[in-house]
Parts: C-alpha cells; structure tokens; sequence
C-alpha cells in the first residue's frame, strides 16, 4: 500500500477494538502520513507482508517468563506463516498453540456420536471449523445446540442465542 507522496505505508501497530475488530495503524516515513483501517481481523491481515501482532497480543507475550518467550513467539509466528494469516491476535493465539485443531470433552464426544453417520463428518468439520473462527480451544455443548440451531432449526432453546 503506496502513500499519495508514493512512498509505502509501513505498519504502525494494531490495536484490537473489540473480538471481532482490528484497528490497522500505518505511517509513511516520507511525509509523515498516517492512516488507520479498521475491519474484521481477516479482512485487516492481508494487508500485512510480514507476521504483525496486536498490542493485545504482545500484552499476552510479555507475561510469559522471559526465557520462554522467544520460543513461544517463534511458534506463533510459524504457524501464522503456515495458515497464511499475517495478523496475531489475542485470539489467534490460542488457535496457534492448539495447531489449528480444537479439543473435544467426552460430553461432546459422546454427543457427536448420536449424530447420524451420514451427516457425522460434516458437523465436526463446522463444529471445529465455527469454534476456531470464534478463537474457542475446545468444541462446547453450547457451541453445539447453536450450530444445531442454525442449520436444522433444532436444539435447546435455553443455550440459543437470541
């Protein structure tokens, strides 16, 4: 991304508005410009070349001990490079440290397994495609009767969201 001057807008930080929305921060070392984008945090990461974390996401990284804390960054950052995601948030980072992959309680286990076979695959690839979005570690029964909800207009209507 290229300045009216034409210089190149460098990355001046991200800051995490709520869950849901980033605040880009770029600045042209040129003529001093400065420009903010604000946007979902997958709409906001490709403006990125290179791994950026948040400022909430480097809070989280500077309470690690400091022995620790390069290795944990280096992590991060690879796995951000594999999934082709150049933004860290507070949120990614659980998504990292669980490789992409969510964890299943035997309650969710055990309720996966009364789904009919023929549909079976397909809701544990939503369930824990829907809770790695939501930057969620672990599939959960409440997460299930939303999901179930949504697309088969079934579920408890205690645990749905209104």
């Amino acid at each position: 991304m290229n300045c009216d001057c034409g210089r190149r807008l460098e990355p001046n930080g991200v800051d995490e508005l709520d869950a849901t929305t980033c605040l880009a921060r770029f600045r042209c070392e040129g003529c001093g410009r400065s420009l903010g984008i604000e946007g979902e945090p997958k709409e906001v990461a490709p403006l990125f070349t290179q791994v950026c974390w948040t400022d909430e996401a480097l809070h989280m990284l500077d309470r690690l001990p400091p022995y620790s804390a390069p290795f944990y960054r280096d992590d991060v950052e690879r796995y951000a490079r594999v999934s082709g995601n150049n933004l860290v948030t507070f949120d990614f980072l659980g998504e990292a440290k669980n490789q992409g992959t969510v964890s299943w309680s035997q309650d969710t286990i055990r309720r996966l397994e009364r789904v009919p076979p023929a549909i079976r695959a397909m809701a544990k690839v939503e369930l824990e495609r829907t809770a790695l979005e939501r930057g969620m570690t672990e599939v959960t029964v409440e997460l299930m009767e939303e999901i179930k909800a949504r697309y088969f207009g079934m579920g408890n209507p205690k645990t749905q969201n209104a």
